[in-house]
């Protein structure tokens, strides 16, 4: 049976050292060394782990904590904190992005069993659950509501379409076949791809949002958008984002996280 794939997230190059060695032994896959957030999400898109050891204290300006955040909401990838700081604040700051573990750096060293049964508990604990970010896309409905139920039994009504096609997803009124802009109901979405086709979907945005890769974020109330660079045209005057042409808002409750993203995944 193959060994679990780790990753590393530590900018102590020493520390590191003394944890793959110990990982190692184990039989355990474990990534090179990475000493930031900016590093690690580039590991994660080239070879995905089933867990994450991470530290708080990183290089750049973002900590584990930032990562933390990402790992659950967005890559849902089980990770457990390893780290120097042992005050209240950082703990509660730590419970807030649901990690696995936290464990304290004790010196000299750290404690190799602790170490191995952590990983060993968490990995156990993760065996059935679903890894929604290995998926490629999204079954979307050909039509809304009773639209569908026109459809003969041999016809299609869902079809596949890649995430990486679409440009975003919104909970705003669409255009009907009687070209009469429709209110969704609770819990109902639309969205736009790539070609200009539009699909729907019975699901809330907080809901599909979980299931969503790195470069979809929540910009405002009504819309999640794609700011891959296929997608993304532009930035206007900071506070909005052209995505095929159309103009959206960033919301001022977003706009963190939004400029994030934007740093993870564009140089300034």
């Amino acid at each position: 049976m193959e060994k679990a794939h780790i990753l590393i997230v530590e900018d102590e190059a020493l520390l590191y050292k003394r944890l793959h060695k110990v990982l190692q032994k184990e039989n355990y896959s474990v990534d090179e060394y990475t000493p930031s957030v900016a590093e690690a999400i580039a590991h994660i898109n080239t070879k995905r782990p089933d867990i994450v050891l991470l530290d708080i204290d990183l290089e750049g300006e973002q900590t584990g904590i930032d990562l933390g955040k990402m790992l659950y909401e967005t890559y849902h990838i089980p990770f457990i904190y390893v780290t120097g700081f042992d005050d209240d604040q950082t703990f509660y700051d730590g419970l807030s992005t649901h990690h696995e573990q936290f464990i304290v750096k004790t010196k000299p060293r750290l404690n190799p069993k602790e170490i191995l049964r952590a990983i060993k508990t968490v990995l156990k604990r993760n065996d059935n659950r679903e890894t929604l970010f290995t998926k490629e896309g999204i079954m979307g409905l050909v039509g809304y509501l009773d639209d569908v139920k026109k459809y003969s039994n041999s016809g299609v009504t869902r079809v596949p379409v890649n995430y990486e096609d679409i440009a975003f997803f919104t909970v705003k009124p669409f255009m009907n076949q009687n070209n009469e802009l429709e209110k969704l109901r609770a819990n109902y979405l639309w969205f736009l791809t790539k070609t200009g086709e539009y699909y729907f979907l019975k699901k809330s945005l907080k809901e599909v949002l979980r299931e969503l890769p790195h470069y979809f974020v929540r910009i405002n109330e009504s819309y999640i958008a794609n700011i891959s660079a296929e997608m993304l045209c532009g930035r206007i005057n900071g506070s909005r984002i052209s995505i095929m042409n159309q103009e959206l808002t960033i919301k001022d409750t977003y706009s963190k996280e939004f400029k994030k993203r934007i740093e993870l995944l564009y140089q300034s």
